[in-house]
């Protein structure tokens, strides 16, 4: 496949799994012509078994592995399309001939980028005197084409939104100014989310519909998005609440909401922005 990574996985992942099941699809029906006579088009697969169109006669998908083993060659693993990745070559040399094996190359047309859209609504209580913020409601909406894991899916949406509320507004990164050492060197000091920073309406929504085109399943991505949407809900909520304040950097702690509000200056150096 092209790999995983910006936030790919669910698009990518059944586009490949989808090329190596339509392999394995096709050697089922040629083992199928091979035990029971006729071309593999005279075949097809129902409940588990291969299956003739016409007439009586079927072996399960137990029998057709056994055979695969007993054949060798591409059923079994031992020959391999040249074409595909080192890698996967490694990966299928390690089982062959253990059962069919269904390997494949997506090849499957792909044009731009791979789809990831989300979206995120936050209420935030702000305390003026102290800087402190609490979440009241989130919710985090994921337009993912397809939903392929709901309970998998629910927990992706919940734990990138914990994820951007760190982002935003608890992990706190600081350096050496004269080397650049980091000098957070534990979660005490760059604080990831506890239960006491999420709050207790956390909730997720998948959009489903808008199947991607260039996916068997109608898939897109998640991943990533979810968190950047969280963070931006929190500093817009922020932002809101301050008057239209914008702060050009995360994440956004109480000492420098006091000194918003007071109209001090900012402990930290602004930072600078270089477009030469």
């Amino acid at each position: 496949n092209i790999g995983q990574f910006g936030s790919n996985t669910s698009f990518t992942m059944t586009r490949t799994n989808f090329a190596a099941g339509m392999d394995a699809k096709q050697k089922l029906l040629e083992i199928g012509a091979v035990m029971m006579g006729g071309k593999a088009d005279d075949y097809k697969l129902d409940n588990e078994r291969v299956v003739k169109k016409s007439g009586s006669g079927s072996i399960t998908f137990a029998q057709a592995a056994k055979k695969a083993i007993e054949l060798g060659g591409k059923y079994a693993g031992h020959e391999v399309d040249p074409d595909l990745k080192g890698l996967t070559k490694a990966s299928v040399k390690m089982i062959a001939g253990t059962g069919l094996i269904g390997v494949a190359k997506d090849k499957l047309p792909k044009k731009g980028i791979v789809p990831a859209l989300a979206a995120a609504f936050i209420e935030i209580e702000l305390d003026p005197e102290t800087g402190r913020i609490e979440i009241l409601d989130y919710i985090g909406v994921a337009d993912v084409g397809q939903v392929l894991h709901p309970q998998g899916l629910d927990a992706q949406i919940r734990g990138a939104a914990v994820m951007g509320f760190g982002l935003a507004a608890t992990e706190r990164y600081t350096y050496d100014p004269a080397y650049g050492r980091p000098q957070a060197r534990g979660f005490y000091q760059a604080k990831p989310p506890t239960y006491l920073d999420v709050p207790a309406k956390l909730g997720s929504l998948a959009v489903e519909g808008a199947h991607d085109p260039q996916n068997p399943v109608g898939a897109k991505g998640v991943g990533e998005p979810i968190q950047g949407a969280a963070s931006a809900a929190y500093l817009s909520a922020v932002s809101d609440a301050l008057g239209g304040h914008m702060f050009n950097r995360v994440p956004v702690v109480a000492d420098m909401i006091v000194n918003v509000l007071a109209k001090q200056p900012q402990s930290h150096k602004p930072l600078q922005i270089n477009t030469q």
